[in-house]
């Protein structure tokens, strides 16, 4: 019966193991590198086929790594404990040389005559894989076979460490660059319609996982994930809005439980949901995306490798600045949402306080039109006079409340094209003292008498003389609406560090019973905003006072 190995080869075995030694030595790529070593190892002894597997700590089990000359292996397919020669070796914890028939539970179809030999590879005296070669029957392994073998893992398990110290470098540094992008498209995107799917795709890219999902909670319904940005296969072919409960599958763990939940073995897995036309893949790795104590989403991968701590803690570190992403664009949607709305209430208080006013005297004068002119044709002449006046007047404070929805030429946006004299109703034009005057007249029916001293007032910034013109409108619209007044009495100065206005009537006053309405909400907020004070009091013997204090802001001659 031949045997491989005999004494008479001896040196030319020794001669190639060196060569051998010296050509994987060298190589730092994993894959590769353990082609190379299962090939090689063959040529040494003059073996028939070699399997090459690495321990996974984690599923106790060897996974089939390299293969040579083998059809059925399967790379990544794994031998638990006792199964097949590299699952007796892991067994055992030692050299199994042995027919193939005898091992307790074979995996493959092979001659059961085939003589094979399973060598642990070991460095530092841990356990990193198995070599295992099998001679074709009548061939049989020699002693002198056996003993290169042990040589070639030893310097097999040097080379295998120094790859995969070389391949965990490599992954480190893509997981640095990946948080450096990652950096970058958040930076660049706020908002998440577009910085989460850029997210996907760059993990995809520079960390090689299969399908990539980045789901978010619902706010509106916080037990339902919503799935719509996606990476790598799955983005390819999924093009739909998937909604999946909190309360189902692995992403849904991360959520329920605030942790990472990491599957290396899906099959094995209940929870584990595979969408539609989807490959299975063997692992997933879900880690929620928190802000605080609130989960806004889940950081969801899946690969046809097992995921390791530096998975874990790579996509952890990816997940906190999601998390901060998330949350500011929130709180900017937000902010935009809050500036949007107090422009409506400027938009309506301005609405109220000009044109309002303004169309609530042409209503008052148009209603006594007809008697005042069967009465005295030349009073009805001056009240439709008066309706011309105010109508004029309302349309340029519309024009100008336009202007400023009007977008701004500079952006390219086409909008409204309005009158060069649209803005003649900011005091701005001709000063607040001549026009509070003109405007108040124009409102003010022939029975109110009018007095208006601006003699110690000095011009102001336009919008505090903005402000003080709506004050005036708005005191003398209550006059004349509710107040029944006779007169009203108008008065502008400035003191040390303020400016004043005061607007004082002889009309029935307010009491707790009717307290103030809109309108006197708007004047003190406009007051407010601007670091005043506004008052409100009964005048006696009768009627109401109005007094508006501002920071003095004279306007540069």
């Amino acid at each position: 019966m031949a045997r491989l190995a005999s004494s008479s080869d001896v040196d030319r075995q020794r001669a190639l193991l060196w060569q051998v030694v010296e050509d994987i030595s060298g190589d730092l790529a994993l894959e590769p590198l353990l082609n190379r070593i299962a090939a090689r190892a063959c040529t040494l002894i003059g073996a028939a086929d070699c399997t090459i597997g690495l321990y996974d700590r984690k599923l106790d089990c060897i996974r089939t790594v390299a293969v040579f000359n083998i059809v059925e292996a399967q790379p990544g397919a794994p031998l638990p404990r006792g199964w097949g020669l590299m699952g007796r070796v892991l067994e055992l914890g030692a050299p199994v040389h042995i027919r193939y028939g005898d091992l307790p539970h074979p995996v493959r179809t092979a001659d059961n005559d085939m003589d094979v030999i399973g060598m642990p590879i070991r460095t530092g005296g841990e356990l990193i894989g198995v070599l295992s070669m099998g001679a074709s029957p009548p061939t049989k392994f020699s002693a002198t076979a056996r003993e290169f073998l042990e040589h070639f893992a030893r310097y097999a398990a040097f080379a295998i460490d120094n790859a995969k110290r070389h391949v965990l470098e490599q992954r480190r540094s893509a997981r640095f660059s990946l948080i450096v992008r990652v950096a970058g498209i958040i930076a660049s995107h706020p908002c998440t319609g577009t910085m989460l799917p850029l997210a996907a795709d760059a993990i995809h890219e520079l960390l090689g996982y299969t399908n990539v999902d980045i789901p978010l909670i619902d706010v509106d319904d916080p037990c339902t994930l919503v799935i719509r940005f996606r990476g790598g296969d799955h983005r390819r072919l999924i093009q739909h809005e998937d909604r999946l409960p909190i309360d189902c599958g692995i992403m849904g763990a991360a959520v329920r439980e605030r942790r990472a939940q990491m599957v290396n073995d899906v099959a094995s897995d209940p929870r584990y949901i595979n969408p539609p036309g989807v490959t299975e893949p063997l692992a997933e790795l879900a880690v929620p995306i928190l802000f605080g104590d609130e989960v806004l989403g889940v950081l969801n991968v899946e690969g046809h490798q097992a995921f390791d701590d530096l998975d874990l803690q790579s996509l952890e570190v990816i997940a906190e600045h999601l998390a901060l992403a998330i949350q500011g664009a929130r709180l900017a949607d937000r902010s935009r949402q809050l500036a949007l709305l107090e422009e409506r209430q400027r938009l309506a208080r301005n609405l109220h306080d000009n044109v309002t006013q303004i169309l609530a005297s042409i209503n008052m004068i148009s209603q006594s039109l007809t008697n005042s002119w069967q009465k005295d044709p030349e009073e009805g002449a001056r009240r439709a006079a008066r309706l011309s006046q105010l109508a004029q007047l309302g349309f340029t404070e519309l024009r100008a409340l336009l202007r400023e929805l009007t977008p701004d030429e500079s952006s390219g946006s086409r909008g409204i094209q309005l009158p060069a004299d649209a803005a003649n109703s900011l005091p701005g034009r001709q000063g607040l003292a001549s026009t509070a005057e003109h405007l108040v007249a124009a409102m003010l029916p022939s029975h109110i008498a009018q007095h208006t001293d601006f003699s110690g007032y000095r011009p102001q910034v336009p919008e505090c003389e903005e402000a003080l013109l709506r004050i005036c409108q708005e005191a003398a619209s209550n006059a004349i609406r509710h107040a029944n007044a006779s007169f009203l009495e108008i008065q502008g100065g400035v003191d040390a560090d303020h400016v004043w206005i005061r607007i004082s009537d002889d009309g029935l006053g307010f009491s707790a019973h009717n307290p103030p309405g809109m309108g006197v909400f708007n004047m003190w907020q406009r007051v407010l905003s601007l670091g005043g004070l506004f008052q409100i009091a009964a005048r006696s013997p009768r009627g109401t006072r109005i007094e508006a204090r501002l920071p003095r802001r004279d306007r540069a001659s």
